[in-house]
C-alpha cells in the first residue's frame, strides 16, 4: 500500500497544488497545509489529529486559480468526501480539476476529551499512534490513551469512514461505527419539554461570540461574501449581543443547509466556546432522511431534494 508521501512524489508533476495537513503550533494540532513545492511534501501528515475538512477550500481555490492541465490534489477523509460530492452536485466544484486522495479514517481526536483524559499535564513533545492507542510523549514520560475514548462526537456517529469518491484510496478500509443514521443527541434534546428546550438553547446561544467560525468552516456555506449576518440589504439580524439575533443567525444558517448538510461536524469542532451547533444541522438531516430518504453527499448521481419538485411525492 502506497503511503501518502510516496503517492504524491510519484504524481507531483501532474499537480498544481496539494491540500493536506501538517503539524500546527503544537504536536497535538494538525492544520491545513497548501503545498506547491516538492520539497514541502515532507510537511504533510495523516493521523487522527487531522480533523479539518479540507473540501471547504475547494470552491474558492478553483474559482481563483487559472485552469490548466495540472490538477489540485486534496486529501479527504470519508466524511469529507460527502462534502465534496455535495459541492459537485451543486456545481461549485469541477471534478475534472481535482485529484482526490481518499483516506479511510479511524476517527479524529476531540481536544477537550483528550485534555480530560490526560493524567500527565506536561507539554507534549511528540505524538504517535499504535494499535488504536494515542501515545503522548513529554518530558515527564509517555502516556497511552485509547483512541476510542477521545474521539469527537461526530466520529462516534460516523457511517462513512471510508471515502465515497476518490481517484486513489490510501489505506485499508475502516469499519463504520454506525450501520444506520443515528440522531440520539438530537432526539435527547427533542424529548425535553418545550420550555426546557427553549431554556437549553438560550443558555447555549447566550455564549455565542458571533465569530462566525461555524459558518467559515462549513464546506456548504458558500455565500460568505454576501452572508445575511453582515448584510444591510436585506437586513435580517443586527450586531447586537442578544440571544434573539444569535438564534436567528443559527436558525437561518441551519435552514440554508437543509437537505445539503453532510454532517461533517466542522461547525461544532471549530466553535471556540463549545456550543453543540451541529445539532441544528443534524435535525435538518434527520428531517431530510424522514421525508425523502435522502442523505446529503452519499450518492453523486442523486439530486438534492430542495432542487427538485414532484407533485406526487408523499409525506410533505
Amino acid at each position: 500500500m502506497k503511503t501518502l508521501h510516496s503517492h504524491l512524489e510519484d504524481h507531483f508533476e501532474e499537480l498544481e497544488l496539494v491540500i493536506g495537513w501538517e503539524i500546527g503550533f503544537e504536536p497535538l494540532r494538525a492544520t491545513p497545509a497548501f503545498v506547491r513545492r516538492r520539497e514541502d511534501l515532507a510537511r504533510l501528515v495523516w493521523n487522527p489529529l487531522c480533523a479539518p475538512n479540507l473540501s471547504v477550500y475547494l470552491p474558492q481555490i478553483l474559482k481563483s486559480a487559472e485552469k490548466t492541465e495540472k490538477k489540485v490534489a486534496v486529501c479527504l477523509k470519508g466524511c469529507d468526501t460527502r462534502s465534496l460530492t455535495a459541492l459537485i452536485q451543486e456545481g461549485f466544484v469541477d471534478r475534472e480539476r481535482l485529484h482526490v486522495i481518499g483516506l479511510p479514517c479511524p476517527g479524529t481526536v476531540d481536544p477537550q476529551a483528550l485534555a480530560q483524559a490526560r493524567k500527565n499535564r506536561a507539554p507534549v513533545t511528540q505524538v504517535s499512534f499504535q494499535d488504536n492507542l494515542l501515545i503522548l510523549h513529554s518530558y515527564e514520560g509517555t502516556e497511552e490513551i485509547p483512541l476510542d475514548s477521545v474521539l469527537a462526537r461526530r466520529c462516534r456517529r460516523c457511517r462513512q469512514p471510508n471515502p465515497l469518491l476518490a481517484d486513489v484510496v490510501l489505506g485499508d478500509p475502516v469499519p463504520a461505527r454506525c450501520d444506520a443514521p443515528s440522531f440520539a443527541h438530537v432526539e435527547a434534546v427533542d424529548s425535553l419539554p418545550l420550555e426546557e428546550r427553549r431554556a437549553y438553547w438560550e443558555r447555549e446561544l447566550d455564549r455565542c461570540l458571533r465569530c462566525y467560525a461555524c459558518r467559515n468552516a462549513c464546506p456548504l456555506c458558500v455565500c460568505r461574501d454576501r452572508c445575511l449576518a453582515e448584510s444591510r440589504t436585506p437586513k435580517w439580524t443586527t450586531q447586537r449581543d442578544s440571544v434573539r439575533d444569535k438564534f436567528l443567525f443559527h436558525m437561518i444558517h441551519a435552514l440554508h443547509l437543509a437537505g445539503r448538510c453532510t454532517e461533517c461536524g466542522e461547525c461544532e469542532r471549530v466553535c471556540p466556546v463549545g456550543i453543540p451547533v451541529a445539532l441544528f444541522k443534524e435535525k435538518m438531516a434527520q428531517i431530510a432522511l424522514d421525508l425523502w430518504d435522502y442523505q446529503a453527499g452519499v450518492d453523486p448521481a442523486a439530486t438534492p431534494p430542495l432542487q427538485t419538485f414532484d407533485p406526487s411525492e408523499t409525506g410533505i
